[in-house]
């Protein structure tokens, strides 16, 4: 919480700062130093919201595509379970049908 909160607070600092240096710009003044350091500085926040957001777009949609794949992967297990009481099934009856021709035969 503290975290967000201060982080908002430089970005907006860092924009107020820019646009004194972008009016400071198109007066014709000279920057200084410190005012080249900002905006490169901002040029680095702007670039790195960028590429948070590009994380959290291949975040969401590999969220997405692993849910897709649970789904299949519970669908699979279900399709195993069915097989393997079918089987069971079946084992049961060649038993039986073994048990009786021992029986009769």
């Amino acid at each position: 919480m503290v975290e967000a909160v201060v982080t908002s607070v430089l970005e907006e600092a860092l924009r107020q700062a820019s646009e004194r240096i972008a009016k400071k710009i198109t007066e014709g003044k000279k920057l200084t130093s410190t005012d080249v350091i900002i905006l490169l500085l901002d040029q680095m926040n702007k670039r790195i919201d960028d590429t948070n957001k590009r994380i959290d777009d291949l975040n969401t949609s590999l969220n997405k595509r692993i849910d897709d794949t649970n789904k299949r992967i519970d669908e699979i297990k279900e399709d195993l379970r069915s097989l393997h009481q079918e089987v069971s099934s079946i084992k049961s009856d060649i038993i039986a049908l073994m048990r009786e021709k021992l029986k009769t035969g």
